[in-house]
């Protein structure tokens, strides 16, 4: 049972959450309402290419995690390297083939895009300062404009996509802190390591103002309503306040993993604002 649990413990849950969360918020700002059809093939899509991405970053970080994350699957000993790769491969194409159904022209776009972030993230992105946290922000951030593109309007995506754009990536620098000592025993070039971690502190807290900022711009424009504003002050913006407040005085790897789990419960809040502010 616990090798079982291991397969799907190495696909995230709480990524795949976050992506179906994603999916079913297009499904709601969609107009007219999608056929449930599409909203499953939707969900097998996010979910198959978001476990098969994760997987392929455990599969080639498994020496950093053997540090960073020693309970992950292939460290732990319960899912072998070889045997994950081929994971991987299988949910890849899982979710290619069930891409079939609901392809059109934007999507003849998107998913190459997203497959080739996801393939090369880890052994070409990751390791460069910076670009890693922007490559996997933004294939988290095209979730949405990948849901709103099968249920018939990608414009209605591209708010979401931007803030949760903006999210993840305080949140990729926040956990490149965290995984210093990791990062550094493999040789790894993240942004704290090129630029110390006073650099990488600043970063942080001038993306989160940006964002504070940026996330009640479609109120003022008016694309959400009264209950996203109200959800988002109480949920994302205060605590996004205490972020600030937090890694300005503490960066080390206890807090900013603190911070880091801080930030990823933020984001569902995040995606209930933008729930809500439909109505």
């Amino acid at each position: 049972m616990k090798k079982l649990l291991a397969y799907f413990k190495i696909m995230r849950p709480l990524n795949l959450l976050q992506g179906g969360i994603a999916i079913l918020v297009c499904m709601a700002l969609a107009d007219p309402k999608p056929e449930w059809l599409s909203v499953l093939l939707a969900l097998v899509i996010v979910w198959a290419y978001t476990g098969a991405g994760n997987i392929l970053n455990d599969y080639f970080d498994v020496e950093i995690d053997r540090i960073n994350r020693p309970q992950r699957p292939i460290p732990a000993g319960l899912i072998q390297p070889r045997t994950a790769l081929f994971y991987a491969i299988f949910l890849f194409g899982l979710g290619t083939i069930a891409v079939i159904p609901v392809f059109n022209r934007q999507l003849a776009i998107i998913i190459p895009f997203a497959l080739f972030f996801l393939i090369t993230y880890t052994k070409f992105f990751k390791p460069r300062p910076l670009w890693g946290n922007l490559i996997v922000s933004t294939i988290l951030g095209m979730t949405f404009l990948f849901g709103s593109s099968i249920f018939g309007d990608i414009r209605v995506g591209i708010v979401p996509c931007l803030l949760a754009f903006g999210f993840n990536f305080v949140r990729e620098i926040v956990k490149d802190m965290q995984d210093v000592a990791g990062d550094q025993a493999r040789g790894a070039r993240t942004f704290p390591l090129v630029y110390g971690l006073t650099a990488a502190r600043r970063l942080v807290i001038v993306a989160t103002l940006i964002l504070m900022v940026g996330a009640l711009v479609p109120f003022y424009l008016k694309i959400y309503g009264k209950f996203y504003l109200l959800i988002l002050v109480l949920t994302v913006e205060i605590p996004l306040i205490y972020v600030i407040f937090s890694i300005s005085r503490d960066a080390s790897a206890t807090n900013c993993g603190r911070i880091a789990a801080i930030l990823k419960g933020d984001i569902f809040f995040g995606l209930l604002a933008i729930f809500a502010g439909k109505f």
